[in-house]
């Protein structure tokens, strides 16, 4: 299977790579600067948001980074980043793979910018539900589903750990244990170091 990643350092682009990382997956990476006007505009044709990641999958290409996150997981099933379809898990796997941009990412942005959307408008809860969520999940076990990494941890762990580094989540311990287990892990390791050479070279 040829993969591509479309890459700009210090994006959720990070997060794709890393899961790519832990598939083993042989994959290449197409260097894409979405901060400058012009090479956005072109990227457009790969992904019409002008939104990285995108990852070319032969002649198809899959944007949005927790579906990058599930394909590679089904795509590579020896890497045991998701529960099979019908094993016990799989249901609270969804939830959680998506639950990072569905729910975390639009409430910490209401929660930082003091805007409020009307809760039976929208599909997320408040910030503070949020997090209670999350703790919830996490108290009392290393991971979210079934006690064993998924690519739900590189989806929420990726989120987390960006809003930890700017301080726009509040400490709490038991996120800070999960955050030192994943962070820890070789491939998480592998990817952050790619990103870092990518953005001095930028």
């Amino acid at each position: 299977m040829a993969l591509s990643l479309y890459y700009c350092p210090q994006t959720r682009c990070r997060t794709a790579l890393w899961m790519l990382e832990e598939t083993g997956a042989e994959y290449d990476l197409v260097d894409v600067n979405i901060r400058d006007d012009i090479a956005r505009e072109a990227y457009a044709e790969v992904n019409p948001m002008r939104k990285v990641p995108a990852l070319r999958v032969g002649h198809e290409v899959v944007t949005e980074t927790a579906a990058i996150c599930a394909f590679l997981a089904d795509a590579y099933p020896d890497a045991g980043l998701a529960p099979a379809i019908g094993a016990p898990g799989r249901a609270s796997y969804l939830r959680w793979l998506f639950f990072g941009s569905a729910a975390i990412e639009p409430a910490c942005f209401e929660h930082a910018t003091g805007k409020t959307s009307p809760g039976a408008s929208v599909g997320w809860g408040d910030w503070e539900r949020v997090l209670a969520t999350l703790h919830a999940g996490l108290d009392g076990q290393d991971y979210l589903v079934n006690n064993t990494f998924s690519a739900a941890d590189v989806t929420i762990g990726a989120t987390v750990g960006f809003l930890t580094q700017f301080q726009m989540m509040e400490p709490d311990p038991v996120f800070a244990a999960y955050l030192e287990r994943i962070m820890s892990r070789p491939a998480y390791q592998r990817a952050n170091a790619i990103d870092s050479e990518k953005a001095g070279a930028a």
